[in-house]
């Protein structure tokens, strides 16, 4: 066996070994308990969010503005973005 061929075979095995490593983060980050939230957080955060936004709505139709059912289901769905969440690679 030649030191090139055992080069390429331990490259090789390091390319799948990292593309396994890849995959187990992935699958435990996806999997992982923390990462799901539960329907009463779920129905708390949705309950907050549409506090603001009807906070917000009152103050701009109190300032003389005129919000429509479109712009308020915009901003309804632009509020529903999660800002937080970031990949942990």
């Amino acid at each position: 066996m030649t030191d090139d061929t055992l080069h390429e075979r331990l490259e090789t095995l390091g390319t799948k070994i990292h593309a396994a490593e890849a995959r187990l983060r992935e699958e435990a980050h996806l999997h992982h308990d923390s990462m799901h939230l539960t329907a009463k957080e779920l129905r708390d955060r949705y309950n907050r969010l549409q506090a603001r936004l009807n906070g917000d709505i009152a103050d701009a139709e109190a300032h003389g503005q005129r919000i429509s059912n479109l712009e308020r289901s915009v901003r309804q769905w632009i509020d529903s973005f999660d800002t937080t969440h970031t990949a942990s690679y």
